[in-house]
């Protein structure tokens, strides 16, 4: 074999490898873990339906927990929601879910009031109300975020769920530039879906 011909070869084998690495690069790069999967839920919606876990079956969505009465974090946690759904508002495949943790307080029509605000189309961002208990219990044995003992004291986070009701990853929802990687990993998702 001459030397021209396996110079050609070792540069064949050498685009393939680089190919290879960079197809699992990629690859590697959309794979979110699961890090828990949400409990049956059924919670009341700022329509006065009652939203379950199955209504979320096929679904990409995004949950965090609020409170209409906050003035420190929840404002800007829904701010940053808002993105979200802005980005997704004519999407069918994605769905948002805020849960109160004030839920005595947080009634459905103070809910529509505040979903209001924020223009909301509450056919697909769901602000979701229910007894204490079941608040208690979606944080401690689903979303595991947050204090489940006296739930006002919530937690930050956002959590993405794929449409299984796997929990695929965490974001600061006090952050904008977590938004971005929200963004994209919804994206991640509806590709797997």
């Amino acid at each position: 074999m001459n030397q021209k011909m396996r110079f050609i070869i070792y540069g064949l084998v050498g685009v393939f490898l680089l190919i290879t690495y960079f197809l699992k690069e990629s690859n590697s790069s959309n794979n979110l873990p699961i890090s828990g999967t949400v409990p049956d839920f059924e919670f009341t919606d700022s329509n006065g339906q009652i939203i379950t876990r199955e209504d979320m079956k096929g679904k990409v969505w995004v949950a965090d927990f609020i409170f209409t009465t906050c003035t420190m974090a929840c404002p800007i946690m829904t701010g940053n929601m808002n993105i979200i759904h802005k980005t997704f508002r004519d999407n069918n495949n994605v769905r948002i879910i805020s849960i109160s943790v004030y839920p005595e307080y947080d009634t459905p029509a103070i809910l529509k009031e505040y979903a209001s605000r924020y223009n909301a189309n509450t056919d697909r961002w769901h602000f979701l109300t229910g007894p204490e208990e079941a608040v208690k219990k979606i944080i401690k044995n689903g979303f595991k975020i947050g204090d489940y003992e006296d739930i006002i004291f919530h937690s930050e986070k956002f959590a993405l769920v794929d449409i299984s009701g796997n929990i695929r990853g965490y974001y600061s929802g006090m952050k904008t530039e977590d938004m971005s990687q929200l963004q994209k990993d919804i994206k991640i998702l509806l590709r797997e879906s």
